[in-house]
């Protein structure tokens, strides 16, 4: 199966990466997004936590929602070498 992205860049689903979507999230997941969001990106994220960008950008933007995360200070951009053809 290819990788394949959507217009904005991210990587669609794709089950060599992202193992964990549909599942629950876990506290353990919740907590790795809070406190490494600002500093990793959404990115990063996606390939620790094994879900797509679109969902862990829709996690944080939810959190922020609740009071749970902090406002987004920074953009990240892509990793390098990803063609989002």
């Amino acid at each position: 199966m290819d990788v394949t992205y959507d217009k904005y860049g991210r990587m669609n689903y794709h089950p060599d990466f992202h193992g964990k979507q549909n599942t629950p999230w876990m506290v353990s997941d919740e907590k790795f997004l809070i406190e490494n969001y600002a500093e990793l990106g959404p990115e990063q994220i996606s390939f620790a936590l094994e879900r797509t960008i679109h969902t862990v950008m829709t996690r944080a933007y939810k959190l922020r929602k609740d009071g749970l995360m902090q406002k987004k200070k920074s953009w990240h951009k892509r990793i390098k070498g990803m063609d989002a053809s």
